[in-house]
């Protein structure tokens, strides 16, 4: 068998009973075995199954590859994990933002989707900044108001927002535990920010009302 054939055509010919894994040179096996592992997620059972060998014979390749790739800790090894970690993460995060606009999917199977697409955003952002990659603290960016301001919605906007997301969630039946959170957390959030609008307004009232009438009993003799 030719060395130079790609993975997965190795793999699409073993399936389709063109040639047998066990006739597969060790190095390309495991090869293979790395593929199946690696990429796609395959137990030590289903690579057995795909390739044709005993589950013992998988186990070595495993213990094979662990010691090939095992590396010092440097920082040429760093960036390729961290580069390798970012890859998954982005990649998942496609995937599941298909699954989130599909329109086979129940809503509640896509507003989950949605939800783990910034639950990927977010376990990523906090990776790079445990790495130092992105600050921890907010950066203060100056923009034009005009063109990149977005204006804040008020309390009752938010309100609003939340009852249509909470209508949505609900429409399937059982709500799923993360996305119930969301929803109370969002409930926190909004009653902080009316509270900081009511104090907003009282603050501006008694400041007119000590204007009306003007200094306090301050008489200086």
């Amino acid at each position: 068998m030719s060395e130079d054939k790609p993975v997965i055509k190795i793999l699409r010919e073993i399936s389709e009973g063109k040639i047998k894994g066990d006739d597969l040179d060790q190095d390309i096996r495991q090869e293979c075995v790395e593929y199946l592992w690696q990429t796609e997620g395959y137990s030590s059972v289903a690579i057995a199954n795909a390739l044709h060998v005993s589950e013992r014979t998988i186990k070595r390749d495993k213990s094979d590859i662990k010691k090939r790739n095992a590396q010092k800790p440097s920082a040429e090894y760093a960036l390729e994990v961290i580069g390798e970690l970012l890859q998954k993460a982005t990649s998942t995060h496609e995937h599941l933002m298909r699954l989130s606009r599909s329109s086979d999917g129940s809503v509640q199977e896509k507003t989950q989707a949605a939800f783990y697409v910034w639950k990927i955003i977010h376990e990523q952002t906090k990776l790079l900044q445990s790495l130092g990659y992105v600050p921890e603290k907010p950066i203060q960016v100056e923009a034009d108001f005009h063109q990149h301001q977005e204006e804040e919605e008020s309390p009752a906007e938010l309100k609003e927002r939340l009852s249509k997301l909470e209508k949505l969630a609900g429409e399937k039946g059982k709500i799923d535990p993360e996305i119930l959170k969301l929803l109370e957390e969002a409930k926190r959030q909004i009653a902080l920010a009316e509270a900081k609008e009511t104090m907003g307004e009282l603050e501006k009232r008694l400041g007119e009302t000590n204007k009306e009438q003007g200094p306090s009993n301050e008489q200086g003799r």
